[in-house]
């Protein structure tokens, strides 16, 4: 069941949903309050890597004795420099909400090969750079990116809730993974807009061709309304997500399927999406593909 799940995300691009055991609005605030402490450099969580200091230590000392028994046959100045929590990681990010969005969504793009595809706000070095590493895509972003990496990738800085009239039902697939529900908000630079995520939604709808898909990721969480956490995001509710967009976007008709983060720990799980979203627990990421009648 889950290798067909796959498959269907593969060929349909459905919704995503990752979830964390935080729920409630203690929830909520306490991971506002470590994003804020992030933002301004602190990382209460990166304490726990002094839990290395002993086995550095060791190792330390190990080095120093073995180096008077077997020297390097390359000369070189030994130099303190402590990197204590890399032992205790797994060998990537591999289990990371972004990066399972980013390479999901990736390769459905790459096997469906869309003729024209435009990317709102996603991550440069995530999504965008999986996509540009093959293909072209076009990027519209409202922060500057001085220098493409590749010819692959074409960057217009715009505004998405002025955008160019060019664009305009000119592209087979829309992306825009986790960035939507920021405009607005002034975080990046842009105009304060109360409404900004319904018209950002609307023009990104608008450059969907006819037949053509919107592929967009949202965060979600377990409460009862929508939320505003100014300036960091919008949350959208579990139980309001699906009518919202059904009234947003009536001309689009969704596909969905679902990943779940259980405690961080990522599965691919099977049936009705109306279940699944009142079941939804915590908070994480919802994406929806929708294919433009």
């Amino acid at each position: 069941m889950i290798r067909n799940q796959n498959r269907g995300f593969l060929r349909g691009l459905p919704t995503i949903i990752f979830s964390i055991p935080m729920t409630g609005s203690l929830g909520l605030l306490a991971r506002s309050i470590y994003q804020c402490l992030e933002d301004i450099g602190l990382q209460p969580l990166r304490l726990r890597s002094l839990r290395g200091v002993p086995a550095y230590l060791r190792d330390l000392l190990t080095y120093r004795r073995l180096q008077k028994l077997h020297p390097s046959s390359v000369a070189a100045t030994l130099q303190i420099a402590p990197l204590l929590s890399d032992r205790y990681a797994g060998a990537g990010a591999g289990r990371s909400l972004y990066f399972i969005q980013d390479l999901l969504c990736s390769t459905h793009v790459l096997e469906r090969s869309p003729c024209r595809h435009l990317d709102i706000g996603s991550r440069i070095d995530g999504f965008v750079a999986q996509i540009a590493a093959s293909r072209s895509i076009e990027v519209l972003d409202i922060r500057p990116l001085p220098a493409p990496p590749t010819p692959n990738l074409r960057f217009v800085q715009g505004d998405i809730l002025a955008p160019p009239a060019k664009l305009l039902g000119e592209y087979e697939l829309v992306s825009s993974l986790h960035a939507l529900e920021h405009v607005g908000l002034g975080r990046y630079g842009d105009p304060v807009a109360p409404d900004g995520f319904e018209r950002a939604l609307a023009h990104a709808a608008s450059f969907v061709a006819c037949g053509g898909t919107l592929l967009i990721s949202l965060p979600v969480a377990r409460m009862g309304r929508h939320l505003v956490q100014f300036n960091s995001q919008r949350l959208f509710s579990n139980a309001l997500l699906g009518d919202l967009l059904a009234c947003l976007l009536p001309q689009f008709i969704p596909t969905w399927s679902f990943v779940v983060d259980d405690r961080r720990l990522p599965r691919m799980v099977s049936g009705a999406p109306d279940q699944l979203l009142a079941d939804f627990q915590g908070f994480g990421l919802c994406g929806v593909a929708m294919r433009r009648q």
